[in-house]
C-alpha cells in the first residue's frame, strides 16, 4: 500500500520561504533598518476657524486582537488623521471652540483563499487583505456652548499581499496603505468643511 503526503499550509510557507531565501532563517521581527518618513500634512493649505480654541480627541480604541492589526503597524490610521488635524486646522478667532473627533481609525486583516495540494507549492498567492478606515467629525460651539455645525469625512482603502512577503514586506505596505488612506481622508475632510462649515472658515 502506497503512503499518501498531505500538503498543508505549514508546508506551503516553508516551500515558498525557501525558494525566496534559500536556506537563510526568517526573522522573528521587522528588521529595525527599515526606517518609515514621518507623515506630514503641512503642505496643505491651513484652515482657519473662527473659534478660539481648538481641540483634536482620538476617540478611537484600538481592539489590540485580531482581525486588527493597527497597533502592529509603523503608521496607526488614527494617528494620520490626528497628525492632519494638527497639521491643518487652526483656531483663529476670538470666541467658541472647535472639537476635531477621530471616531475611527482601523486596519484588519482577513484571510483570503489560497492555492492547495502540490500545485500550490509552484504557485504564490495572494493570501492576506488589509482593509483600512478613518473617520472623523468637526463640531463648533459657540461661546455660549451652542453647536454651531459639524463636517464629516471618511475614506477606506484595501490591499492585498503575497504568501511569500516577509514581515518588512508587510510593515511597507501597512504605512502606505494607511498614508493613502489618510491622504483621502484629508480631501475628503477639508473638502466638507468649506462646504458645511462656510460662515466659520476665516
Amino acid at each position: 500500500m502506497s503512503a499518501r503526503f498531505t500538503v498543508t499550509p505549514i508546508h506551503r510557507r516553508l516551500f515558498l520561504s525557501m525558494a525566496a531565501a534559500g536556506l537563510a532563517a526568517g526573522c522573528a521581527q521587522p528588521d529595525p533598518t527599515v526606517r518609515f518618513a514621518d507623515l506630514t500634512f503641512a503642505g496643505h493649505q491651513p484652515i482657519r476657524l473662527d473659534v478660539a480654541s481648538l481641540e483634536v480627541v482620538d476617540e478611537y480604541r484600538m481592539p489590540l486582537a485580531d482581525p486588527n492589526v493597527e497597533h502592529r503597524a509603523p503608521l496607526a490610521p488614527s494617528a494620520a488623521a490626528e497628525r492632519w488635524a494638527r497639521d491643518v486646522l487652526r483656531a483663529a478667532g476670538r470666541n467658541g471652540r472647535a472639537v476635531m473627533r477621530i471616531t475611527q481609525g482601523s486596519l484588519t486583516e482577513s484571510r483570503l483563499k489560497t492555492t492547495g495540494g502540490v500545485q500550490g507549492w509552484f504557485k504564490v498567492d495572494q493570501s492576506e487583505r488589509y482593509d483600512a478606515a478613518i473617520a472623523g467629525r468637526l463640531d463648533l460651539y459657540g461661546a455660549d456652548g451652542r453647536a454651531l455645525g459639524n463636517a464629516r469625512a471618511e475614506a477606506t482603502r484595501f490591499q492585498t499581499i503575497a504568501e511569500d512577503a516577509t514581515l518588512n514586506d508587510r510593515q511597507r505596505l501597512w504605512y502606505a496603505l494607511v498614508e493613502a488612506t489618510a491622504n483621502d481622508f484629508a480631501a475628503s475632510m477639508e473638502k466638507a468643511i468649506r462646504e458645511k462649515l462656510t460662515p466659520y472658515v476665516l
